[in-house]
């Protein structure tokens, strides 16, 4: 369920949910995405939340840590693995059976009794897994939903990193930064894990009571909130209270935050969205082209098999874990067959009939049915299924940061798709010809371009042979 209209308080246009509303929608989630937690106040109640939201048959989910977490006693429909190395061929069959799943290295730290939570657990707490091995799993499950909990609290309300902290993974689409409204008014040293440190660079006594302005410059700092957030994730944030609702609260904090860089600023009151600020930046969409016939790939490289699953369903989800909003998905060869490969999905499916024309064709009807509101869009191609969401969220800041209206990437110099085309340039893509993309606009505008080099040149690979196909596949 949508959120009602804004109502106005302290200059704040604060989003209401008048009736329960998935977390996952709240914040902007899909399933396949893969969130970190860290902060303090409520990250395993949103974690143990999601778990339940987006492990569904068909559509697995996983709870994993950098640090530590409180065994749950197992509900139904989870399951619990421990191992140092988990690998892909030790999941897949797992999630095959139970569509929700807690990991962790081994069972850890013993405590004197089970701590208050979102569940029944186990007196004692399970290790997790480095970063590091994270980032060479997570890639290779794309099927399934990844939950981190990326920093420990010591069960305060309010959090500063320690030096080490936060241990996020690198193969993240988004962030979610936790504090606990319920903090307000009480003493700084009482409820904040490592308040000295945070008093060092926030200022403030230990005995002062916590403030809107002193939360918001704790989540805003870079050695505080922000610290340690990987180039391109999404940011956000979440704001909780266990029982009660304070919505003057909420749009204080969201007032002393002010032009703040979270895309989503969310309520949650024992997990329930309560309401939400959303970011005044206008929207960026995805254009994914899937109208080839894949001549030398022997068929539409759009319902190639990934993983399980059609390839344009994949690269789709790529895009909505990137926040890309709307998604348009331009099909032409077997384009009743490229529909069905993308039933249920949020998507608008355009239809290229002058397919055979080339790619410029696809690139102008996706276009036109791009809403007016959107300033921008990323144009992705359906076969280069190993680009990271963060990457495409990279091309984005990038865009609000030097307002070009074209974003590449750049392999040695050369440019390489995906894409950021901004309204400016919306006309000179509608005159393309032929089997044409961006690079004639790369000729004709240079000074318009914002060029970033690729992290990683095997995000923008794509292929067309099914030698090519199955060599990817396997990376």
């Amino acid at each position: 369920m949508l959120p009602s209209g804004p109502q106005m308080s302290l200059g704040v246009a604060c989003m209401r949910f008048d009736t329960p509303s998935p977390l996952y929608e709240a914040i902007g989630l899909v399933p396949g995405s893969v969130i970190a937690f860290i902060g303090a106040g409520g990250k395993t109640t949103a974690a143990w939340r999601l778990l339940h939201e987006l492990g569904q048959p068909g559509a697995p989910a996983i709870w994993t840590t950098t640090t530590h977490i409180v065994e749950p006693i197992l509900p139904e429909g989870t399951g619990l693995l421990l191992t140092e190395d988990p690998i892909p061929g030790m999941l897949r069959p797992l999630l095959q059976r139970l569509p929700r799943w807690i990991l962790g290295a081994r069972r850890a730290e013993a405590l004197p009794e089970p701590p208050d939570g979102p569940y029944r657990a186990h007196p004692w707490k399970l290790k997790g897994l480095p970063p590091g091995q994270l980032d060479r799993l997570i890639p290779r499950m794309p099927e399934a939903s990844w939950l981190i909990e990326a920093d420990g609290a010591r069960r305060m309300l309010l959090k500063w990193p320690a030096a080490h902290e936060p241990a996020l993974p690198e193969e993240i689409d988004a962030v979610a930064v936790v504090a606990s409204l319920e903090a307000l008014g009480r003493p700084i040293g009482a409820v904040t894990h490592r308040a000295r440190q945070a008093i060092a660079y926030l200022g403030g006594d230990l005995n002062d009571p916590v403030t809107p302005e002193w939360i918001a410059a704790l989540i805003r700092h870079p050695q505080g909130g922000q610290k340690g957030i990987p180039p391109g994730a999404r940011r956000l944030l979440l704001l909780t209270r266990e029982r009660t609702w304070d919505p003057q609260a909420f749009e204080a904090v969201c007032a002393a935050l002010g032009d703040s860089p979270f895309e989503h600023i969310v309520a949650l009151v024992g997990g329930e969205p309560m309401a939400r600020v959303d970011s005044p930046r206008a929207p960026v969409a995805g254009i994914v082209l899937a109208a080839g016939e894949g001549r030398r790939f022997g068929g539409p490289k759009a319902l190639a098999d990934w993983h399980g699953r059609p390839l344009v369903r994949h690269v789709v989800a790529l895009a909505q874990r990137a926040g890309l909003d709307p998604v348009i998905v331009v099909v032409g060869a077997q384009a009743g067959q490229v529909r069905k490969a993308l039933i249920g999905m949020p998507v608008r499916v355009v239809e290229n009939p002058a397919w055979p024309e080339g790619m410029s064709r696809s690139i102008q009807a996706g276009l036109q049915a791009l809403p007016p509101e959107v300033e921008a869009f990323v144009l992705l191609q359906v076969d280069q299924p190993v680009v990271r969401p963060r990457w495409l969220r990279q091309l984005i800041e990038v865009h609000r940061a030097t307002a070009q209206p074209m974003v590449i990437g750049t392999v040695d110099g050369d440019p390489r798709p995906p894409a950021l085309f901004a309204r400016p340039l919306f006309p000179a893509l509608l005159r393309l010809q032929g089997d044409q993309g961006g690079r004639p606009l790369i000729q004709a505008f240079p000074e318009a371009i914002a060029r970033i080099p690729v992290p990683d040149p095997t995000w923008v690979m794509d292929f067309d042979t099914p030698e090519d196909y199955q060599r990817l596949s396997e990376q």
